[in-house]
């Protein structure tokens, strides 16, 4: 009999807490090379909105490449430089599967208006899928995505890896080990 191990909410939680309070000496990575503006993409929806979500939706958002020194790689970040995450268990679903006790640490990249492709991307990639919520979240490469609490200035990338489950992305929309 073939077992798979339950990675429940709560144990994601305590890994999540414990990453909260970790702390280092060293010196945070940095992000650079902003770029322009390259291309928009609309959106529209099928689904039917739900409550007002907690999540404050920007009215525009710009998704770019850059080098995170200490990923070593490029990556996808926020217009300010932050981080943007997948969710391993949210696959290529567009409804985000995110416990309810972790969308504090992680909270979902929404929008109320256009998302834009910086420098790097691709904007065919880019899309918004409304959630029950009623909150319109950004994906990029069919990966719904989301900002980790801990990052605090950009370049940082204290999510990535974090339970095995948390990833940053490449440009190709694919996972960053």
């Amino acid at each position: 009999m073939n077992r798979r191990p339950v990675i429940s909410g709560a144990l994601i939680g305590a890994v999540v807490l414990l990453g909260a309070c970790s702390s280092s000496s060293k010196s945070s990575s940095s992000t650079t090379a902003p770029g322009a503006a390259t291309s928009t993409s609309a959106y529209s929806s099928t689904a039917q909105p739900g409550p007002a979500t907690t999540v404050a939706a920007t009215t525009n958002a710009t998704l770019r490449e850059a080098m995170n020194t200490k990923l070593g790689k490029d990556i996808v970040v926020d217009a300010a430089g932050r981080t943007v995450y997948m969710y391993l268990p949210d696959g290529s679903s567009k409804t985000s599967k995110v416990p309810s006790d972790l969308q504090t640490a992680w909270p979902a990249v929404v929008v109320s208006g256009t998302v834009i492709a910086g420098s790097g991307l691709s904007a065919s990639k880019l899309a918004v899928d409304m959630q029950p919520s009623g909150a319109h979240q950004v994906a990029y490469g069919g990966h719904l995505l989301y900002t980790f609490a801990n990052d605090t200035a950009p370049g940082d990338a204290k999510g990535a890896g974090l339970a095995g489950i948390w990833f940053a992305l490449s440009s190709t929309a694919t996972k960053i080990s």
